[in-house]
């Protein structure tokens, strides 16, 4: 007889549901999605990005975002509408940046969600966040693998 899994790909999505539950509870009266938060946070971690078309491209790449190309474009229009990012027009000349007020609102931001991060992982040792972390990063790698040997 097999033994079940120890880890299934319902677990990772039944973690990333609760978490992204949570995420969306600490939004909830800040006036920004989740969708709108990852995109600040991306554009101040990985930014400014050069090329606009990169970014949207990168963003239309992150399938947990569920964006397809159109949602981006919108996305980031409305970021540029609201005085939060600059150089967001996939075909203009970039870079693509947060502007000061972008920078503010997500440095407000993150100060809510940032208690209750440390809350979910409160308790947890950090040799065991250590090996969570290497094992998704082992899921994440094989199934890109994967996905490159299944386009052959």
């Amino acid at each position: 007889m097999t033994q079940p899994a120890v880890l299934t790909g319902q677990d990772i999505g039944e973690a990333q549901g609760a978490v992204q539950g949570l995420l969306e509870q600490a939004l909830a009266g800040t006036g920004t999605t989740s969708r709108q938060y990852v995109v600040l946070r991306v554009l101040a971690g990985r930014g400014p990005f050069q090329s606009p078309a990169s970014l949207h491209d990168y963003l239309a790449s992150q399938r947990q975002l569920a964006l397809d190309p159109a949602a981006v474009a919108d996305l980031l229009a409305g970021l540029y509408a609201r005085g939060l990012a600059t150089g967001t027009a996939k075909d203009g000349p970039g870079p693509a940046q947060l502007t000061q007020e972008g920078t503010k609102l997500l440095r407000n931001v993150a100060e809510t969600v940032a208690p209750i991060t440390k809350e979910v992982f409160a308790g947890i040792a950090q040799q065991d966040l250590a090996t969570a972390h290497r094992v998704l990063q082992q899921v994440i790698e094989q199934a890109h693998r994967l996905q490159g040997d299944n386009a052959r």
